[in-house]
């Protein structure tokens, strides 16, 4: 009975203090879908994504732990603090208040997708017809920055549903990562997007690669930042303008050297071009 007392109470000293984060570990937090190849499927968390961030936080001293759950739930995780990153974020003003902006290391652009028969296009204002977006993209309100294109919503719309639309002249133009159409291009075994009927116009909208951005929870314990003595608050606040940086102190600081290195010397290509090409 004794023996019995101490272990029931020592089961309630468990549950009732919360339980002390691993220092040694660095939780990515992402969506429960997959994302081929940045991502794999639940529970196969293999692919870009993970391999760069293992040897980045191996790099700054700790250990990647990959955690997936519902989009909402992982943004809450972010905002309380009990996942430290996110591997790809977009900037807004309104993740800005819980997310800072690192670069990871990682180069992107966006592209524009035609049939073949399509003159190349070198800048957007010169389109004219349907492009088809993802119900809910940003894209769907292109047509008030280019009143010659018309939208056509579809509910899904990953590259491999694009590109039989644009076969099947259900559209006209698709905007796309070029990662993804680098992955498709691997994954199908195309010489070129030709052999598809299809054409890829790589200056239409992003003339220039840009940094891919990974987004660190503010209340991380990971996280400290300081005031920013560069920070103008006329031009408003964006990735390059805004009213904290990194303090040298923190884990995060650690992890953007990292990435960094890894990008100077190579090893973040060698993962893309393993990946995507």
């Amino acid at each position: 009975m004794d023996k019995f007392r101490v272990i029931l109470s020592l089961l309630l000293m468990l549950f009732a203090f919360p339980l002390i984060a691993d220092e040694s570990v660095l939780t990515m937090g992402y969506k429960d879908k997959a994302k081929m190849p940045l991502i794999n499927v639940l529970g196969d968390n293999s692919g870009v994504y993970q391999a760069l961030f293992s040897a980045a936080a191996k790099k700054a001293g700790k250990i990647l732990k990959i955690v997936r759950q519902p989009k909402k739930r992982i943004h809450a995780g972010f905002k309380d603090g009990s996942l430290d990153f996110y591997p790809g974020a977009s900037f807004s003003k309104k993740r800005a208040a819980y997310l800072y902006y690192i670069p990871n290391g990682l180069m992107t652009k966006e592209v524009l997708i035609t049939q073949d028969s399509q003159a190349e296009i070198t800048d957007m204002s010169q389109v004219k017809g349907r492009l088809i977006v993802e119900s809910g993209s940003s894209k769907a309100e292109w047509d008030k920055q280019y009143p010659s294109l018309r939208i056509v919503q579809m509910t899904k719309l990953p590259i491999e549903i694009a590109v039989q639309a644009l076969q099947s002249n259900r559209g006209d133009f698709y905007v796309a990562d070029i990662e993804a159409v680098d992955f498709y291009q691997k994954w199908e075994n195309l010489r070129s997007y030709k052999d598809i009927g299809l054409k890829v116009h790589h200056n239409a909208i992003n003339k220039k690669f840009v940094p891919m951005y990974l987004g660190f929870s503010r209340k991380s314990s990971l996280f400290s930042e300081i005031v920013n003595p560069d920070y103008d608050e006329s031009k408003g606040i964006s990735i390059d303008n805004f009213p904290s940086i990194i303090s040298k102190n923190s884990f995060a600081h650690r992890l953007m050297q990292s990435l960094n290195e890894m990008k100077e010397s190579g090893e973040t290509q060698a993962i893309y071009d393993k990946y995507f090409k």
